[in-house]
């Protein structure tokens, strides 16, 4: 009875651990407020991850570049440069 005890307490601590670690990464991995490029609109952006079906989206001075099979594409680029 004592072993059973002690696995579901090693596991519950593991899994414990790993929603901690998860929670903190979305938090560390969000969108920095009020940061944001000037020369592309939130809600160009919007449309932008829902056209293409992604989240992750790599904004720079020059472009807006979307993950897609291992490689940056980009998808906006910025014409007053």
């Amino acid at each position: 009875m004592k072993r059973i005890a002690r696995i579901l307490l090693t596991t519950m601590a593991l899994w414990l651990f790993l929603v901690v670690l998860a929670n903190a990464m979305v938090i560390w991995t969000g969108p920095a407020s009020g940061y944001g490029p000037s020369w592309v609109s939130r809600e160009e952006l919007l449309s932008l991850t829902r056209h293409h079906g992604t989240d992750a989206l790599k904004i720079t001075e020059l472009d807006v570049s979307i993950w897609r099979d291992g490689h940056w594409i980009r998808v906006l680029k910025n014409h007053r440069i």
